[in-house]
């Protein structure tokens, strides 16, 4: 079996040779835009939907605990999973099985899910400071409007949402953070990225954005070695962000 490292180094290289349709931007804002990753940046999602999915595979035949689940399918889009699941039972997935996994994961989220320890208050800071912020997450746009909401931090993003779904290749292609930055109105260079997934660092690196990675749930190796500058709570987000945003 290929180990995880060759993996990462593998997906960076195909990342960086990805040319993205929205690289070029006929327009860049002055100053400065935070992108945020929703699952396990925003919201504690990541343990809650792995649960969520071992149970539910289940009745597929397939018995893997959370943490397998959350090893294969981390920092995936919902397409990218079910294509797995498919290759792994040797047959396609039936769409029940689809629609109830999504109702599922929507019951857990309304009465389970929380905003992550501090997330709060680093967006609260930096909204008070008017900084351009952003969402670019894998998930769906009804998954991640679901989230937010739920978590009470809709009202720091509005309409400032973009998913995989807006664009053809998901992490770890730069795609989706090249969108969101031509969208927001900000060059990559001016873009901070704040993900917990090494699928993710290394789409942001890809795109030429900087990228600091969370590693309070996740394995801080995988997310240096991706290209993330790594820290443990958002706590120290604040400092780390502001220390950023004072040399762009």
């Amino acid at each position: 079996m290929t180990s995880r490292p060759l993996k990462i180094k593998n997906a960076a290289r195909q990342a960086i040779t990805h040319t993205s349709p929205f690289a070029q931007s006929n327009r860049a804002k002055s100053g400065s835009l935070l992108i945020f990753d929703c699952d396990g940046v925003l919201v504690n999602s990541e343990r809650l939907v792995s649960r969520i999915e071992a149970h539910h595979l289940e009745s597929l035949g397939l018995q893997l605990s959370p943490d397998e689940v959350r090893a294969l399918f981390k920092g995936r889009t919902a397409g990218e999973v079910t294509a797995a699941v498919a290759e792994m039972i040797g047959r396609p997935v039936p769409l029940d099985w689809v629609f109830d996994w999504a109702m599922l994961t929507a019951n857990a989220f309304v009465h389970e899910l929380k905003a992550i320890p501090g997330i709060e208050a680093v967006l609260r800071h930096f909204a008070g400071q008017n900084q351009a912020m952003c969402v670019a997450s894998q998930s769906s746009p009804a998954r991640v409007a679901l989230s937010l909401r739920v978590a009470s931090l809709d009202g720091y993003f509005g309409s400032n949402v973009y998913t995989a779904s807006m664009v053809e290749y998901p992490k770890p292609a730069p795609d989706l953070f090249l969108f969101a930055a031509r969208k927001m109105g900000f060059a990559p260079e001016f873009c901070t990225v704040i993900e917990d997934s090494p699928v993710g660092v290394i789409g942001a690196r890809a795109a030429g954005m900087q990228v600091f990675g969370y590693a309070a749930d996740e394995n801080a190796n995988t997310l240096s070695e991706a290209g993330a500058t790594v820290f443990y709570s958002m706590e120290d987000l604040i400092g780390l962000l502001t220390e950023r945003l004072s040399r762009q």
